[in-house]
């Protein structure tokens, strides 16, 4: 197996670990049925496998082109570095987000159809991230990368193949993140929504709220409540220093969570853990 040359920073890294710790809070908001189902949705392609690739291309360009699903002959090379390419992510042991990065960057440095490589390399590491987590079947970077087009370039023409492999590492998974975050900021919102519509249907709740009225959550509760719907026993001290936020602060944010029946204390105080009501 011939690997290819990369560097993973620290910046990376750090990227792995936020990504990881959305995933987690995603996990813990999808309703049972839906994280049942998500296991089981089938891929419309096996990222490993080299022939499923030229069939995904082929698709992809059927209409426009007649070359669709070749690659192209003007490189010997190419079926050379695409066998070594997919020998590689057969075979290699680094974690699926950074694998996933070096499949997409190679693809596109290799070029090996005469049409829609850069497409098909995003497609296919997300095809790649879904066999790894299911729960991001419904997600994709794509907008998040023609938003940030310009650093794409510039990401692309930076001087120094491990440099450029680096740099273009951090920014997809900078965008990956992103989308992420904004998942689960929305699964949050909708949470809190539905929970609002509910009690408003509850004639019977002492403190249903007037028709039309919804829970409104600020980016400092909805912050707090993603942590606690991760880890229901954090501390006010460990609330304080992820958020940097005071403690008094984080106690003033808990204090409305509990007013508007986000969260509950389940407990003693010192051995007790938090619930999420949504």
């Amino acid at each position: 197996m011939i690997a290819p040359i990369y560097q993973v920073s620290a910046e990376a890294i750090r990227l792995i670990s936020e990504i990881s710790e959305q995933i987690g809070i995603l996990k813990a908001l999808m309703p049972k049925t839906s994280k049942t189902e998500s296991t089981h949705q089938e891929l419309p392609f096996d990222p490993f496998l080299e022939d499923d690739l030229s069939r995904a291309q082929k698709k992809m360009v059927d209409e426009l082109s007649t070359n669709g699903g070749y690659y192209r002959t003007d490189d010997q090379r190419v079926k050379l570095h695409m066998a070594m390419l997919f020998d590689w992510l057969n075979h290699t042991d680094e974690h699926p987000l950074i694998s996933s990065c070096i499949f997409h960057y190679e693809l596109t440095a290799i070029h090996p159809f005469l049409e829609g490589n850069e497409r098909l390399g995003l497609y296919w590491q997300m095809l790649l991230l879904r066999r790894w987590q299911p729960i991001l079947a419904n997600l994709s970077i794509e907008q998040a990368v023609i938003d940030r087009h310009a650093e794409y370039c510039r990401v692309m023409a930076y001087f120094g193949e491990i440099a450029k492999t680096s740099h273009f590492i951090e920014f997809i998974l900078g965008c990956l993140l992103d989308v992420l975050e904004q998942e689960v900021k929305n699964k949050v919102e909708n949470k809190v929504k539905n929970k609002s519509r509910e009690k408003v249907e509850d004639n019977t709740s002492k403190n249903a709220l007037p028709e039309g009225d919804e829970v409104q959550l600020s980016k400092s509760e909805q912050r707090v409540v993603k942590l606690l719907v991760t880890d229901p026993r954090i501390t006010i001290g460990a609330l304080s220093r992820r958020l940097q936020l005071s403690e008094a602060g984080i106690n003033k944010v808990l204090a409305a969570l509990r007013k508007k029946e986000i969260i509950e204390r389940v407990g003693a105080n010192k051995n007790g853990s938090w619930k999420v009501n949504i």
